[in-house]
């Protein structure tokens, strides 16, 4: 490796971050040499990767993953007793609309009959000579 034999600090900004890259000289060529945390696009906003992703894999003790998937299971378990609140509770509303409307109708029906106009047949002869289309109209009491 060659030597460094002067070293000058610049700085540089990116975005609202200012950063710092050291910029040497070496011996042989003369040439600028980058730091090596640098990319080597020299992209100064880039990090240079310490090590590859597959060997990073690996990392996570058991535990972690134990509690991760514990802690997922109890985020699911609280959403679907949230959801079945939500379904029952709508049950509940739809019951008691029905519940509702029934009464309403039994309502109408109950004054309806108040209303009507009724004559009361006491002689079942009468009943027996009348036509069809009359005998439609007779309810029994």
């Amino acid at each position: 490796l060659p030597r460094m034999v002067s070293t000058t600090r610049e700085e540089v900004a990116n975005g609202s971050q200012a950063m710092s890259v050291e910029v040497g000289e070496t011996k042989a060529t003369g040439a600028k040499k980058l730091k090596s945390s640098m990319s080597a696009t020299k992209r100064l906003w880039k990090k240079r990767p310490s090590k590859r992703t597959s060997a990073d894999k690996r990392t996570h003790l058991k535990t972690t993953q134990w509690e991760k998937r514990k802690m997922k299971r109890d985020m699911m378990k609280a959403a679907k007793q949230k959801q079945a609140s939500y379904f029952e509770r709508v049950k509940a509303e739809k019951a008691e609309e029905r519940r509702k409307r029934e009464q309403r109708r039994e309502y109408r029906e109950e004054q309806q009959k108040k209303n009507e106009v009724v004559q009361v047949i006491k002689d079942p002869r009468k009943i027996k000579k009348m036509k069809k289309k009359h005998l439609r109209y007779i309810q029994k009491a």
